[in-house]
């Protein structure tokens, strides 16, 4: 009975310690991918005022040396201080100014959220996609 009672509290305490596990694995974002998170964001949010055909404020981002280089304004991103960042600011509406982009179509929250982590992360374009990848 004694070893039944033991088993018991073992089996229940090694549960919860890998059920807090499970959680915390959970919670904990996902590194996230240039070409899979970021690329389709700047494709569908960014392109049509700041690439191949415009190039608003001297910025252009489809080509990674130009989106490097950054604009009129300088740097763009700043890796690993997304509140330094103009990028973010202006796509969260930090600066309430001017809210990129302008025309309402705009990033989801989610959207928002990667962008942000991107950046923490140190805004990584790998030097393997000199464009931008995805269908334009």
């Amino acid at each position: 009975m004694l070893c039944l009672m033991i088993g018991a509290v073992f089996t229940g305490v090694w549960q919860a310690a890998h059920r807090g596990k499970a959680v915390a694995a959970e919670r904990m974002p996902q590194a996230t991918s240039f070409e899979k998170d970021i690329a389709p964001i700047l494709r569908s949010h960014c392109v049509r005022c700041h690439g191949l055909e415009k190039q608003e404020s001297g910025f252009r981002l489809d080509r990674r040396d130009d989106f490097l280089n950054g604009g009129d304004g300088g740097a763009v991103v700043i890796p690993h201080k997304p509140d330094e960042s103009r990028l973010i600011r202006l796509v969260e509406g930090i600066d309430s100014d001017v809210v990129m982009p302008p025309d309402g179509n705009r990033p989801s929250d989610v959207q928002k959220k990667r962008l942000r982590q991107w950046v923490n992360e140190g805004a990584d374009w790998p030097e393997r996609f000199k464009e931008l990848p995805g269908k334009p």
